[in-house]
């Protein structure tokens, strides 16, 4: 579910964000499609829980997502989580891309954590990261 959900963030119109070359989903490689080195200016969709499931439910899953992004100040970095934020948070009723799942997925909701926060102000490398944490409710529609 994890591409899906990375899909259908790139599929909204006017994001500067590209698959394998600036935007990854589950990794942040050392390099991009082009065998160029990973960009700055980046954001990746990445698991870090397990998606908790309900018995009585066979095809629902809690889905618990990160989005981490990095950009060369603060507030450009900041920018770059705040409109994905506002993309994702507090979405409801849309059907997933099929990407990878052999049917579609539905998500009820999307809702984050909190703001998007930043995690490294800045690394050691001088550029500024942000996080935000967001809880996916899917299922089979």
């Amino acid at each position: 579910m994890i591409k899906e959900i990375a899909a259908w963030i790139l599929n909204h119109p006017g994001l500067p964000w590209t698959l394998d070359v600036n935007f990854f989903v589950g990794q942040l490689p050392m390099k991009n499609i082009n065998e160029d080195s990973a960009p700055v200016r980046v954001m990746a969709v990445l698991e870090r829980v397990p998606s908790p499931v309900v018995g009585d439910l066979p095809d629902y899953a809690d889905k618990r997502i990160q989005i981490w992004n990095r950009n060369v100040s603060y507030f450009q970095a900041k920018e770059d989580a705040d409109q994905v934020f506002a993309i994702l948070h507090g979405a409801t009723g849309w059907v997933l891309p099929v990407v990878v799942s052999p049917s579609d997925f539905y998500a009820w909701t999307i809702d984050a954590d909190a703001t998007p926060a930043p995690i490294a102000n800045p690394n050691i490398k001088g550029y500024y990261e942000f996080s935000t944490n967001y809880l996916a409710r899917i299922s089979s529609p």
